[in-house]
């Protein structure tokens, strides 16, 4: 029979000043996917449009 976990079996596993390591929550955004990943991506969830992308240069 399971039981379901709560918050006293969490915290008989660690200890009172447990802090978790820092960057195990990595969050993603568009900025780190390159272009040809984005359009691949959008291809195997099957879109079928026209993709184009503009390189803005600022001098």
């Amino acid at each position: 029979m399971r039981t379901k976990k709560t918050e006293k079996d969490t915290a008989e596993k660690r200890p009172a000043n447990y802090t978790p390591q820092p960057g195990n929550k990595a969050t993603l955004t568009l900025a780190d996917f390159t272009d040809d990943n984005l359009f691949a991506e959008l291809r195997r969830r099957g879109y079928n449009g026209e993709l184009r992308y503009s390189k803005v240069i600022t001098v």
